[in-house]
């Protein structure tokens, strides 16, 4: 999962970056409003918000979603898994990747 170590880095306090949005006033007033019930200034508030849709819509991207019919066919093959290959048993003896 790439973007969950993306996402992960993101802790990091340093900022490098800007960021800049326009707002009518009453907007900014009410989301300062709600930012400070939260006990966190206006970019605290916003980039916090931001962040975790971010974090949502990626993790939905990344979900893998199955119809009835395939989800039973996938859990047939966990719970009735085929027999190992030769190939495949010598896949698993080996020791690291560069050697496949």
């Amino acid at each position: 999962m790439q973007a969950l170590s993306f996402y992960n880095g993101m802790l990091d306090n340093t900022k490098d970056a800007r960021f800049e949005a326009k707002l009518n006033s009453k907007l900014k007033d009410f989301i300062q409003l709600a930012a400070g019930l939260q006990g966190c200034d206006l970019s605290a508030f916003v980039l916090s918000a931001a962040a975790e849709k971010a974090r949502a819509v990626v993790a939905e991207a990344e979900m893998i979603a199955l119809n009835e019919k395939d989800h039973k066919a996938f859990m047939e093959i966990l719970m009735n898994p085929p027999k190992a290959t030769p190939q495949l048993k010598e896949l698993m003896a080996m020791d690291s990747l560069n050697e496949r």
